[in-house]
């Protein structure tokens, strides 16, 4: 690390600054459309026991009503609203993925976003802009810390650097200068924390407030604190025992800082077609390409192999939590012919004989020269044996929603009316998606969060 380089105040000011506000017609779309995405996760995750457990949670505790909870009658306080948003946002696995990162930053950046900006009456605009800025700065984040040093401590990089992204993205909407953005990034890293025992959680309630609800939560309370005049460390990035020191071996910091205004995260980040973890997308895309194409009976499917890169495989595989298992899934699309929202969510048939037996016919193998090219390519190879030795073959690496391959607007669309819809109705949904399209012409972003209520 060049040790002349004032990393803290550098982003302080980019994150105050013109700049951040001056993004390129494809950025502000593709913001829009994760913008659309997310609520779509925060609306159906409002169903799911972490949806609900957060959502009673909120309700019973009260004090002022500055901001909405999506999918529900409550207003709460901003800090509340974050933090209840972000938690159904990532209920499940239907949010956004960062390639380069895995990390999910939709989920934990528009729920601090949509909180502050309602309160503030911000522009459709200004959100836009906070939301890319907190893409861009989570992300970077990520990158300049050490992940396997992390990983083989069991700490989480992508919980603790959602605070960064969330920080960044409230002080924008807040008005806050740079100054008092260094104390925010400062209360953003003394509120890190981060751990992988969420994957040992089996109802995804955990991974929910680790992932999404904390950090949205903190990165709110991190900017609050600084606009009320709380003072912190000036150089959380590079002062004595700075976070990077902290949590990396290896690190790069000089991550944090590149390309600033000139190369933007959100473009690098997935739409999932599936709400299914990602690393199970390429799988299933792969396999109901070739029932498709070849015409195939699940039931008549005698044995599927399938071949991810080796961290992927990993995460996915026999897991005890539905929407994460890639034997289970593929059991699930054997037996129904479809994965969706509501089979991909169904506790009971983990202990369905049936299901059990047709997991039987999964076989997951990590593979060498799809880990070579992990994680910017989340490619899958998958084989399908029927009963009567016919044999097919697919190799995935232009996975639909990808960044390299990203959903149209009218699909990315389909997919938040499937979440919306049985929710809030078609028209509401409508309503709503109307709403995000032409958001950046939206004075104030009020009316958009009222509309997220339901009645």
């Amino acid at each position: 690390m060049n040790d002349k380089l004032d990393l803290t105040g550098t982003l302080s000011t980019y994150i105050a600054g013109e700049q951040a506000a001056r993004l390129p017609q494809a950025v502000i779309d593709k913001g829009k459309t994760h913008i659309l995405d997310t609520i779509g996760a925060m609306i159906s995750g409002s169903q799911l026991k972490p949806g609900r457990l957060i959502l009673e949670f909120v309700k019973s505790q009260g004090g002022p009503t500055d901001a909405t909870v999506v999918a529900s009658d409550l207003r709460t306080s901003l800090i509340y609203a974050a933090l209840a948003n972000g938690t159904m946002a990532h209920a499940d696995e239907t949010d956004d993925a960062h390639f380069p990162t895995s990390t999910h930053p939709g989920s934990s950046v528009l729920s601090a976003s949509l909180a502050v900006a309602e309160r503030e009456h911000c522009s459709g605009k200004d959100l836009i802009a906070a939301v890319v800025l907190g893409y861009d700065v989570l992300c970077r984040t990520a990158k300049a810390l050490d992940e396997k040093w992390m990983h083989d401590r069991g700490l989480h990089r992508g919980s603790m650097c959602a605070n960064f992204g969330t920080t960044a993205a409230a002080c924008r909407l807040l008005g806050l200068h740079a100054e008092q953005i260094r104390y925010a990034l400062a209360f953003a890293g003394t509120q890190a924390a981060g751990l992988h025992t969420w994957r040992e959680e089996l109802e995804h309630v955990d991974k929910a407030l680790a992932r999404a609800g904390l950090p949205a939560r903190n990165g709110v309370s991190a900017a609050l604190w600084a606009q009320a005049g709380f003072t912190a460390t000036p150089t959380i990035f590079e002062g004595s025992h700075n976070f990077i020191q902290s949590f990396s071996e290896k690190a790069q910091p000089d991550e944090i800082i590149r390309d600033l205004g000139v190369k933007y995260e959100i473009l690098d980040t997935s739409i999932k077609i599936y709400p299914a973890g990602q690393p199970i997308q390429a799988t299933l895309h792969g396999y109901f390409t070739l029932v498709r194409e070849k015409n195939l009976n699940g039931r008549d499917i005698r044995a599927v192999l399938v071949r991810l890169p080796e961290s992927q495989a990993q995460t996915v595989n026999d897991r005890l939590i539905p929407d994460t298992s890639c034997q289970h899934l593929l059991a699930v699309a054997m037996l129904d012919g479809k994965v969706d929202f509501q089979n991909s969510h169904d506790h009971r048939r983990i202990h369905d004989p049936e299901v059990i037996e047709f997991k039987k016919r999964v076989t997951l193998v990590s593979d060498t020269e799809l880990t070579k090219k992990f994680p910017a390519v989340r490619a899958a190879i998958i084989e399908i044996t029927m009963s009567d030795n016919r044999h097919f073959q697919t190799y995935v690496d232009r996975l639909p929603g990808a960044p390299y391959n990203p959903l149209s607007a009218k699909e990315a669309e389909s997919k938040f009316l499937s979440l919306s819809i049985p929710v809030f109705g078609p028209d509401k949904s409508q309503a709503i998606l109307e709403s995000v399209r032409s958001l950046e012409t939206m004075i104030d972003i009020s009316p958009l969060c009222t509309m997220l209520q339901k009645e």
